[in-house]
């Protein structure tokens, strides 16, 4: 069932590619806002200690990549910002 989610999510954010925009993404758990101002999130396939990981380019630290590991029994939420 997991799985079926980050396809949904991976799907929605599919038309988000193309050319250079100022548009941003923030991802909110249950637990609250976990990123804010980021280009992109790639949603892997893999887990990481059982729970699935979306990695960003760090929007704070410019040329690095961040993490987010889904806390177990949780959800996230990617939502589009700016345009």
């Amino acid at each position: 069932m997991h799985r079926a989610i980050w396809i949904v999510v991976a799907l929605s954010l599919a038309g988000c590619g193309g050319g250079k925009s100022s548009a941003t993404v923030s991802v909110t758990c249950s637990g609250g806002m976990q990123l804010r101002g980021a280009e992109s999130v790639d949603v892997l396939g893999d887990l990481a200690n059982g729970r699935p990981v979306m990695e960003f380019p760090d929007p704070a630290n410019a040329g690095k990549t961040g993490a987010i590991a889904v806390p177990e029994h949780d959800h996230c939420k990617i939502t589009a910002a700016g345009g």
